[in-house]
């Protein structure tokens, strides 16, 4: 048998792994948004011209995260993922790796350690019918009083990568401008400073979110709740929040919200803090 070749992928293929990936239609937008900012191309793996795996990352200001890594169950234990990998990461040794892991896949967790990445935060994720108005405002209730700016794609770029750097330890300028293009975001002013955001999109997810402290979270999470229900008329939501997030974590059990094991944040980084960030899908986390 010959060995799968690797390769750029072609839209056509492309296309096709997104439908088999994803179960919706807003999974697979945002699926296919991320391969088109893949910073260094998506690769495929091909068995007889049959695409069988597939790698992409994207690029932030220190970091490269590995948004898809997917490789056909018959095919898995012979180095395919491994060579997508590498594909998807070459020339970038100057920069963090990191990706998701699934929490309930002995092989994912046991590939992030092969590759040289530690295991440091379970991701989850809540979901649930969206509270009413009542509860979220006992939510958002505290002794601050935030002012609220509309994100514009290009808007409030240096408070927010300022941020990102304090928050998710990089910069990602282009994301911004990607989710203010897509989804409805929101940055919280306190004293004149820009202390948060959040984004909350059509199809229920809340994210990203982020804040200069863990005190704010639970007020800027209500805020996303209540942001759904008024700007897309949502019932539900859903959000991937990392463990180590408890406020928010503590906020979601509160209002009713279910919470399940996701994923694990996977790095070569000694040390990371996600204690203050939300995320809103595997690829775009």
């Amino acid at each position: 048998m010959n060995e799968p070749e690797i390769a750029l992928a072609n839209e056509s293929e492309l296309h096709d792994l997104a439908r088999r990936r994803c179960a919706d239609d807003a999974s697979r937008r945002v699926y296919l948004a991320s391969a088109q900012h893949a910073a260094r191309g998506v690769w495929v793996a091909r068995d007889a011209g049959t695409p069988i795996g597939i790698a992409f990352a994207r690029e932030f200001a220190f970091e490269l995260f590995v948004s898809e890594l997917f490789v056909e169950p018959s095919f898995r234990n012979a180095g395919i993922g491994m060579r997508l990998l590498r594909a998807a990461s070459q020339d970038a040794s100057d920069l963090a790796l990191s990706g998701l892991a699934a929490a309930c896949d002995p092989a994912s967790i046991a590939f992030a350690l092969h590759a040289g990445l530690g295991l440091h935060v379970p991701v989850l994720r809540i979901a649930g019918e969206i509270p009413r108005d009542e509860q979220l405002v006992r939510i958002a209730a505290g002794t601050h009083r935030f002012a609220t700016l509309p994100i514009e794609p290009g808007g409030n770029a240096d408070e927010l990568d300022a941020l990102d750097r304090e928050i998710r330890a990089t910069a990602k300028p282009r994301e911004h401008d990607r989710f203010a293009a897509s989804a409805t975001g929101t940055a919280f002013v306190l004293d004149g400073d820009c202390v948060g955001y959040v984004y909350v999109w059509p199809d229920g997810r809340i994210g990203p979110l982020g804040a200069a402290s863990a005190a704010y979270l639970p007020a800027f999470f209500a805020f996303g709740l209540a942001a759904l229900r008024r700007t897309y008329r949502a019932s539900w939501c859903t959000a991937l929040v990392p463990g180590s997030n408890a406020r928010v974590l503590r906020a979601a059990v509160t209002l009713g919200l279910r919470v399940e094991p996701e994923a694990i944040f996977a790095s070569d980084r000694a040390e990371v803090d996600l204690g203050r960030y939300v995320g809103f899908h595997a690829s775009a986390f």
